[in-house]
């Protein structure tokens, strides 16, 4: 006789930490599996579309062309574990903490290291609606005139979860993470103006990329790999949190901004001594003055470098001098704001 424990689905075995690393660097194709959704968060949508192209461009853009390992650089307390969660329970990650620190680039080592095509992005303002970014539909001129946002892209099947990026959902109406929720718990939803067509083809957030809905319905068999990027201040519906997994992404260290500087601004140990000695300053100044520590971005420190390879370097002046200099230029206020 069998035991009510035995029936159903495979067990899910436990396996080892999981596939994020946090470094940046591209997985081999066996370790950048997946674990499989949990059963109550898999779906019904198919036939799975072709993978999506890589945004490589925009990735080193974000990220810099040298990874992580490359640069001997660690990755935040907590950042591994809390991706990991989130990939193996298909839970959105919210992330918070202050701008500039790095939290949307985490999307885009999710999406690197994995392999998991180009990163779909929703920048979310005061005036953003949901549904412009499932989809916005106009003059039927090429094809059907519908076209799907970010958000309705990563809800189309795929044979692996897309990354999607929300990037400042703090900003959007108080009522718009519960209908977010509703979308995600859905695993998809209809388009109207597509209802009575059973070949309809609408064009997806990638470039150039058409994507079949017939009658207009979209839905995905797993859900996209959600990070959202917020504030730490925002109160948020005890409902959508109760859906998502939270991490407080922390200051970054001396070291991190080092390195994460001298990834993206492309200095190598081989560039200008005054250059190098440039970023050290920017890092121990920071680390230094407990203010700096919470107003300094890592943008504003890849303008003071960039300032300082293309502008006039007084001979009489130490990096020390010029990084004082140029933060002082950055961070001056418009007149009259607070």
């Amino acid at each position: 006789m069998n035991s009510p424990l035995s029936a159903g689905p495979t067990a899910r075995t436990v396996a080892g930490p999981g596939p994020y690393r946090g470094t940046g660097l591209p997985h081999q194709a066996s370790a950048a599996a997946l674990p499989p959704p949990p059963p109550w968060r898999t779906y019904s949508g198919g036939p799975d579309l072709e993978p999506p192209p890589d945004d490589v461009a925009e990735t080193d853009r974000r990220l810099g062309a040298a990874v992580r390992a490359a640069l001997n650089m660690e990755t935040a307390a907590g950042e591994t574990a809390a991706v990991n969660a989130a990939l193996s329970l298909r839970k959105p990650l919210l992330i918070t903490g202050q701008p500039g620190f790095g939290r949307s680039a985490v999307a885009f080592r999710i999406a690197r290291e994995l392999g998991l095509g180009r990163v779909l992005h929703w920048t979310v303002t005061g005036a953003s609606v949901l549904q412009g970014a499932l989809y916005a539909a106009g003059p039927a001129e090429r094809g059907t005139g519908v076209r799907l946002g970010p958000l309705g892209t990563a809800l189309l099947p795929y044979g692996r979860p897309r990354v999607l990026l929300i990037e400042g959902l703090d900003r959007g109406d108080f009522d718009l993470p519960i209908e977010l929720r509703a979308v995600l718990r859905r695993g998809g939803f209809d388009i109207p103006e597509l209802a009575e067509d059973g070949r309809a083809t609408v064009t997806t957030d990638d470039p150039g990329v058409t994507a079949p809905v017939p009658h207009g319905a979209v839905a995905c068999h797993e859900l996209p790999v959600t990070v959202i990027t917020a504030v730490r201040n925002r109160i948020f519906p005890a409902e959508f949190l109760a859906d998502c997994l939270h991490w407080e992404h922390p200051a970054p260290t001396v070291a991190e901004l080092t390195a994460t500087v001298r990834s993206r601004a492309g200095i190598t140990d081989s560039a200008d001594p005054r250059l190098l000695a440039l970023v050290a300053e920017l890092a121990e100044a920071w680390s230094a003055d407990p203010h700096a520590l919470g107003q300094l971005t890592v943008t504003q420190a890849l303008d003071a470098v960039t300032l300082a390879a293309t502008g006039p370097w007084p001979p009489d002046e130490t990096p020390g001098d010029v990084a004082a200099r140029l933060l002082d230029l950055l961070r001056r206020q418009v007149p009259g704001t607070p």
